[in-house]
């Protein structure tokens, strides 16, 4: 059941990236749009200016990747750069996020503290025996009255497998 959650909310996260896309290339609806004139933004589809996503869009797909609390947002071409923000409790400065992508430049992977706040986060409690195995972190919690065995993707967030314990 959670790995269908899993790859529902992973699908939601692709499909709101392509959706901010889709909007960015929209006509009207440019970041850079100037005038009311439909022939200047019909104009601009297809073209790099049409294609960067804007700030509510990175704020949106940034916050399906556990961000929050944004200070200093602003756009340098096609960077947003971000003075400081969270993401799972920690605080991270300088973020640094592909306007055509959403891609974030140069994340660091979660520690085990932000793996925690991840999946109280996403209704797990009584998180424990959080361990870092390279590029994968392993932790027991509980869900629905069940004990469960959960590794979670250091790079992504996403919780690649659960097992029942024993």
């Amino acid at each position: 059941m959670k790995n269908i959650l899993n790859t529902t909310a992973l699908a939601a996260t692709l499909v709101l990236g392509g959706y901010g896309v889709a909007l960015a290339q929209g006509s009207g609806t440019a970041p850079h749009a100037t005038g009311t004139s439909q022939q200047g933004a019909q104009d601009r589809v297809g073209t790099a200016e049409a294609t960067r996503m804007n700030e509510a869009q990175i704020r949106t797909l940034l916050g399906a990747r556990g961000y929050s609390d944004f200070d200093d947002m602003e756009r340098d071409g096609d960077t947003f750069r971000i003075g400081t923000a969270e993401r799972y409790g920690k605080k991270v400065e300088d973020l640094r996020v592909d306007a055509r992508t959403g891609r974030v430049k140069d994340e660091a992977r979660l520690t085990e503290d932000q793996a925690k706040r991840l999946l109280e986060d996403r209704g797990y409690s009584d998180v424990s025996d959080v361990n870092r195995d390279d590029n994968m972190i392993s932790a027991t919690a509980k869900r629905n009255d069940r004990e469960l065995r959960l590794r979670i993707d250091a790079e992504t967030g996403v919780v690649t497998q659960q097992q029942a314990s024993n």
